[in-house]
């Protein structure tokens, strides 16, 4: 492994490099994944940028001992059919679709803040006996963007935050709208990260999982609109921590493919802590869910893939659910009445708890299916949650069902393909109590003759 000071992508080329050996080129990386040097670095001229990441590749073929003479010379004077100085020409902005693709992605953010409760005291700035130096609120916004006066996403996002700004420079922490700034905050960087990682994440940029070979296959005109929003924010901080989580969240969902789901695990609880302490009281499995596959590459996760365990039962007697345990359900053995106050504490109680502690807690939940309250312990939930994993795995590694009296993969999404190789499923059961509390548990390998395609 490198020794060389860490940068963004070098996992990415350090693969590369690793799987290509001597026959690895720069021109071969840069078509494979622009994405990765497009994003890497914040620096005023492309030149740069390119000089920098040939350095790199330079550097990471001599500590792992390739042809070096052999592989410096094609880095250096291979022709790239992607030129990084020209690919970057900042002309987002003119009067063309692009433009309006830029204002309907800041009208989209606007109107989902506006549509908040928390949102409601910063719709109309109203003038009182504080001397506001920079006043600005959500109606102004509105106006500018349907005048067209927002030139960059920059300058959109630094009026969104000057109306926080506002209001903790002119309000008392322990004041209501000093909590509803912050709430409302939360919400937009949360949205804002969302949908700035859409942005670079679209038509299948980062390509994580994308066969390693020289043909080039990029989509010039994704690397052009991409590369536009970027050029416009180069200095903004920003943008750069989104880009630079994005290929966080990159490597760690190439870790998990590999087995180490560690990573994975990091980043899930990172992205829980953002929430606040009044959703610990409505947070559920379906929340989870939703968290998990915001990580996971589009064309890589089937939600609520539909299998058929067992063909003499009901239809639905078999699905997956990643597993929730609620605080609600902790708590209620303890105290009837309980706030927000009380689950965070609880929550924060639970991160340090002693693992087999943990388990052995009594779990109080309510059952849709018998329609009364069931008491189990967290131990239980998650040998059940490992159980039912295996029994999905099982009926994976059969492929697609053959007629109704089989189990097997029972899902149009999915194309089974008899492989000549066996093939290996590895699965994980993951278990969040609260947000900052998250159990796993790997299965065993099941051996499948499959291979499974996403249609």
């Amino acid at each position: 492994m490198s020794t060389s000071n860490n940068y963004p992508g070098q996992n990415i080329l350090i693969s590369y490099l690793k799987k290509r050996g001597n026959k690895s080129s720069y021109y071969g990386f840069l078509n494979l994944h622009y994405d990765t040097i497009a994003t890497s670095m914040i620096l005023d001229n492309w030149n740069d940028l390119n000089n920098a990441w040939i350095s790199h590749f330079i550097k990471e073929v001599e500590m792992l001992g390739l042809n070096h003479e052999a592989l410096k010379e094609k880095s250096v004077k291979a022709p790239t059919k992607v030129d990084l100085s020209k690919a970057f020409q900042p002309d987002f902005y003119k009067k063309t679709n692009k433009n309006i693709e830029f204002t309907n992605f800041c009208y989209g953010i606007l109107h989902e803040l506006e549509s908040k409760t928390c949102a409601h005291p910063f719709y109309k700035y109203v003038k009182s006996n504080k001397d506001i130096k920079y006043p600005i609120d959500l109606f102004t916004i509105n106006s500018k963007l349907k005048n067209n006066h927002y030139t960059s996403l920059s300058e959109f996002e630094e009026d969104i935050r000057q109306i926080f700004c506002n209001c903790y420079t002119y309000n008392n922490v322990e004041s209501e709208i000093y909590s509803l700034g912050k709430e409302l905050e939360s919400v937009f960087n949360k949205m804002w990260t969302e949908k700035i990682i859409y942005q670079v994440k679209q038509k299948g940029d980062l390509k994580r999982l994308r066969d390693d070979t020289d043909t080039d296959n990029l989509s010039t005109e994704h690397w052009k609109k991409q590369s536009r929003i970027l050029e416009q924010n180069k200095d903004n901080l920003v943008y750069k921590q989104v880009v630079d989580n994005a290929l966080l969240i990159a490597s760690s969902y190439e870790s998990l493919v590999n087995g180490d789901i560690m990573p994975f695990i990091d980043i899930l609880k990172t992205f829980l802590l953002t929430r606040s302490r009044m959703s610990l009281s409505t947070a559920d499995e379906p929340v989870l869910q939703a968290i998990v596959e915001y990580f996971l590459p589009l064309k890589y996760y089937i939600p609520e893939l539909s299998l058929v365990m067992n063909a003499k039962k009901p239809k639905g007697s078999g699905r997956f659910e990643l597993k929730y345990i609620s605080l609600n359900g902790l708590i209620k053995n303890q105290k009837n009445n309980y706030g927000a106050n009380d689950l965070e504490n609880l929550d924060k109680i639970l991160e340090k708890e002693n693992e087999e502690t943990l388990l052995k807690r009594p779990y109080t939940y309510w059952s849709k299916e018998h329609q009364k309250t069931n008491k189990t312990t967290i131990e239980e939930i998650l040998i059940n949650g490992i159980d039912q994993l295996k029994l999905y795995m099982n009926t994976i590694s059969k492929g697609k069902t053959v007629n109704y009296s089989s189990s097997g993969v029972f899902d149009e999404r999915i194309k089974t393909t008899k492989s000549g190789n066996p093939n290996k499923l590895k699965g994980f059961v993951i278990l969040a109590v609260g947000f900052r509390r998250i159990l796993w548990r790997s299965v065993e390998e099941v051996i499948s003759n499959y291979i499974y395609d996403r249609i």
